[in-house]
This record gives C-alpha cells, sequence and structure tokens, in this order.
C-alpha cells in the first residue's frame, strides 16, 4: 500500500510538471487585432496565432477591422477596457494607428506590430519579415529567367511600410535587370494590395502598351492573379510571362500548376505568428527577450524587432517546401487540379 501511494504521489508530481510546461501562458489573454481577414494569407497567421496560444495555454481574442481605422481604433479600446495583457496589431492603417499605442500604453499594455509596423509611435516590439530581401528576391528571379524582355513593376500600397521596404528591395537588385538587357515600361503602386486594382490596372497598361510583356514583377500573389487574369484576356497563353507574388498562397499554387504565375516569395507564417505569441507570455511573465536583435525605426523610435527571412517557391521546390512542411496537404493543391 505504501509502495502505491509513493507510486501516485510520483505521477501526480509528473502529471503536474508537464501540465505546467505545457500551459506557460496561462492567465495571458492576448489582443490581436487584424486589418482584414479576407485574404488566404491572413487566415494562415489567424489559425497559427490560436493554435500556439491553445499550446501554451493563452487566450486570444481576434478582432476584425475589415479596412476600417476608426472601427480598429475602437476594437482596440474595447479589448483594454476587457483586460487584455498585450495587443497584437495588424494596423489598418500604419500612419494613424499611433493611437492604438497611446490608449494601450495608457492601461500598461504593450503593443507588437504584427508584420506591419506602426508608424511615429512608441511601439514596444515589431515581428515582420525582411520585406527588403522579399524585393530582391523577386528581381533576382526575373533576371535569372528573362532576357531582353518588357517588365512591368506593380508595387503594393504606397501607404504600407511594407511596400516601400519591398520597393527599396527591388531598387536595390535593379542593376540585375539592366545586366539582363530587361526594359521597365511601367511601374506604379497598387491601392490596398488587391487583385481588383492590379487586374484593372494591368488592363490599362497593356491598352497603351503595344509591344509584349514578358515579366510582371508583382509585390503579393493578389496583384500576380490580377495580372495574369489580364494578360490572358489580352490574348496571352499560360508560361507566355514570368509573373512574381509573395506569400505563396494556395491561390498561387494553383495558379502556377496552371502556368499562369511563376513564383511567390514564401515566408515563415507559421514562425511569425509563434514567435508573436510566445513574445507576449514572455513580456507578461517579465521573461527576456533577447531574441529581438535588430531595431526597425518608425519615425519615433527604433523598434526592437525579430524580421523573419524569406525564400523563393515555384516549381522546383513548392512541394517540399509548401507540402512537405505541412503548409497544405497534397489533396489541397492538388484535388482540383
Amino acid at each position: 500500500m505504501k509502495r502505491l501511494l509513493n507510486l501516485g504521489f510520483l505521477l501526480i508530481i509528473v502529471l503536474t510538471f508537464f501540465s505546467c510546461k505545457n500551459q506557460t501562458g496561462s492567465d495571458v489573454t492576448i489582443g490581436f487585432l487584424i486589418h482584414s481577414t479576407t485574404s488566404s494569407r491572413w487566415q494562415m497567421d489567424i489559425s497559427y496565432a490560436k493554435e500556439r496560444a491553445a499550446e501554451v495555454g493563452a487566450k486570444i481574442i481576434l478582432k476584425d477591422a475589415g479596412g476600417d481605422e476608426n472601427k480598429q481604433l475602437s476594437q482596440a479600446n474595447e479589448l483594454l477596457e476587457m483586460g487584455v495583457d498585450a495587443l497584437i496589431v495588424v494596423a489598418a492603417n500604419q500612419n494613424t494607428a499611433a493611437g492604438i499605442v497611446r490608449d494601450a500604453h495608457d492601461y500598461n499594455v504593450p503593443v507588437i506590430g504584427y508584420d506591419r509596423l506602426i508608424k511615429n509611435s512608441d511601439l514596444d516590439y515589431l515581428v515582420s519579415f525582411e520585406y527588403e530581401r522579399v524585393g530582391e528576391l523577386m528581381v533576382e528571379y526575373v533576371a535569372n529567367n528573362v532576357e531582353n524582355g518588357n517588365c512591368v513593376i506593380l508595387w503594393g500600397d504606397a501607404t504600407d511600410a511594407n511596400a516601400v521596404f519591398v520597393k527599396k528591395g527591388h531598387d536595390n537588385a535593379m542593376q540585375l535587370l539592366q545586366e539582363s538587357n530587361n526594359n521597365i515600361v511601367y511601374k506604379t503602386f497598387v491601392e490596398n494590395w488587391t487583385y481588383e486594382n492590379a487586374y484593372h490596372q494591368m488592363n490599362l497598361i497593356l491598352d497603351f502598351y503595344p509591344e509584349k510583356i514578358d515579366a510582371v514583377i508583382a509585390c503579393n500573389d493578389p496583384l500576380g492573379l490580377g495580372a495574369y487574369d489580364a494578360l490572358h484576356e489580352h490574348g496571352y497563353k499560360p508560361e507566355d510571362v514570368v509573373i512574381t507574388g509573395q506569400d505563396a498562397t494556395l491561390e498561387f499554387v494553383h495558379s502556377m500548376l496552371e502556368g499562369g504565375m511563376s513564383m511567390s516569395v514564401g515566408k515563415p507564417i507559421k514562425e511569425l505568428a509563434y514567435g508573436a505569441i510566445d513574445l507576449v507570455v514572455k513580456i507578461v511573465k517579465n521573461e527576456a527577450t533577447s531574441s529581438f536583435d535588430k531595431t526597425v525605426n518608425n519615425g519615433r523610435k527604433d523598434v526592437p524587432a525579430k524580421l523573419f527571412s524569406p525564400y523563393v517557391i515555384d516549381k522546383s521546390n513548392f512541394e517540399k517546401k509548401l507540402i512537405g512542411e505541412g503548409v497544405f496537404t497534397r489533396d489541397e493543391v492538388f484535388g482540383d487540379n
């Protein structure tokens, strides 16, 4: 009997240890403010963030602003009044979201900029990607696959700091296009990074430019998809044009397999989402955040930042990188093809 009691006591200790180990975020409530959930890219972020929060025992409350900056500010105050321990923010407007940071600090609540910088604010942390490298990878891909061609560049929204960072990456690598004798015939920012606006813009370009387009450096997947559909309607056939993108969405993969888009810059979205949740838990538990070894200036301060590295996704590696690493299932990729 004594031995059984001792074994029982030991079992309780072991179970308690593992329970504590897997619930490091217990009693932590995270407010997650997102600008919009319409894109499949952002649905992936939400899914991974919820997954990680569940693993560490934290509670996550999601608010979708539907692209409305005023609504997002109201949602932030609602979460603050509820008593969240931290805010993770994908800003609907990077230029006005400083109000969210000010209000949060009035409640002594830290704010983590998620993928997007919040400008001219006392933002506590930024978790994002190396967006200049994103731009460089796009230009490198076109330079390696097109010679003596005519290129169009479709940047993202001009008000988004990430679009500016990607453009800077393009500028960094532009010599490569010159060395491969490629000619840039048109370049423009595209409002809201949307398929519809890219489709409209590409149609306008094709209507006034009579010569063949050989490459479109589109700065995310919706822009690339919109450009391809406009090209297709103007008589271009699959694989006639090299088209880049960003985020390696399922829509990109299907387009690539059908001869539409050529490549997308993949980003470790799971690492980003997991990293943001883990950061919040460390902040609330007063633990070290030493992995934030870089800074990004937002116009007011150098914000401590964790920036993840991007990589190229195309036909040569998509099965390994996207299916093999569990981003998509084989049925999701090939089921409709």
